[in-house]
């Protein structure tokens, strides 16, 4: 509004000012289109900060809103708030005196876990408590800060993460399987035999080849978008691997399959499990309590407890 007035008011101006001139016959019509225009050239000039007052006011918007992310960031970034230290390590995923807490409140879902999963070691996590899995899987990621403790893992380029329900970008089917960086190093024969290995040829058909570009969400069901994430980490062959729930996805023989093209690629994963997943294809098991205490044992000694259980029924 005060935009539009304002224009409106530099045209009256002039010839408010020129017109008695005219009807006193001291200058002719014409002038006072001259004196216009001179006026509007010369208060253009002089008014671009009102001209551009939306602009202006729109970026002073954004500058604040920057302000504020920034502002956040450095005290989420500051020693007091940062409670989960993060520290990278090549050769191992450990947890050294981690406690997780539900987000706004003093819930403790897991309480002072420390253990040190080295690289080879396949390890399965259970529990009757769901959100203390998820939140372990995602403190790892460095998305859960509601705690304390130290987590060790390698950088973000050697540990990939294969959430419940995969987020696909819209792109080609390329951009989707490889990496940044690979893309001279893998070949089209090299995803089209993993592919097939999953059981996804079809699904490579049907989307006319690797180079077209499609909105997965629309283009491909949930299963199939599943492993085209599984694919991608596979040609990815980082050291490690952290899969959400993968039976909620897949049937128990694919589940198998999946951990065995892992295992091929000395990639060494980390599970987090339903209940009932299969023993095969782990050295370790770590079991979230729900009163956030935990249990570290080989698989060898879950097997002879769970006999000793047996036999003593």
């Amino acid at each position: 509004f005060f935009t539009n007035g304002y224009n409106y008011l530099i045209q009256i101006i002039p010839a408010l000012v020129v017109a008695p001139l005219f009807i006193r016959g001291e200058v002719e019509f014409g002038v006072i289109t001259q004196s216009a225009m001179a006026f509007s050239a010369l208060l253009g000039a002089l008014s671009l900060v009102v001209t551009q007052f939306q602009s202006i006011s729109s970026f002073a918007a954004v500058v604040s809103r920057l302000g504020s992310l920034a502002e956040a960031m450095e005290h989420v970034g500051s020693p007091a708030a940062a409670h989960i230290d993060v520290q990278e390590d090549e050769a191992r995923v450990a947890y050294e005196g981690l406690t997780l807490l539900s987000p706004g409140s003093d819930h403790v879902l897991v309480r002072e876990l420390s253990v040190s999963v080295p690289r080879g070691t396949r390890v399965l996590i259970v529990g009757p408590n769901d959100a203390a899995k998820v939140a372990l899987f995602r403190a790892t990621a460095g998305i859960w800060e509601n705690g304390s403790g130290r987590i060790v893992r390698p950088g973000l380029d050697a540990i990939l993460f294969l959430p419940e329900r995969p987020y696909l970008p819209p792109g080609t089917l390329r951009d989707v399987l490889v990496r940044t960086g690979q893309e001279g190093v893998i070949g089209d024969a090299q995803i089209a035999t993993l592919l097939h290995g999953l059981g996804l040829e079809s699904a490579l058909e049907r989307m006319g080849g690797l180079d077209v570009e499609r909105d997965w969400d629309d283009a491909l069901s949930l299963g199939e978008q599943q492993l085209l994430s599984v694919a991608r980490v596979l040609l990815a062959a980082p050291r490690f691997a952290f899969l959400e729930r993968p039976r909620m996805a897949f049937g128990p023989e694919q589940v198998d399959r999946i951990l065995s093209l892992l295992s091929e690629r000395a990639i060494t994963y980390l599970t987090l499990g339903d209940g009932g997943d299969r023993l095969d294809g782990y050295d370790a098991v770590l079991e979230l309590a729900d009163d956030g205490g935990w249990s570290w044992k080989s698989v060898e000694a879950r097997r002879e407890g769970a006999a000793k259980s047996a036999e003593g029924s």
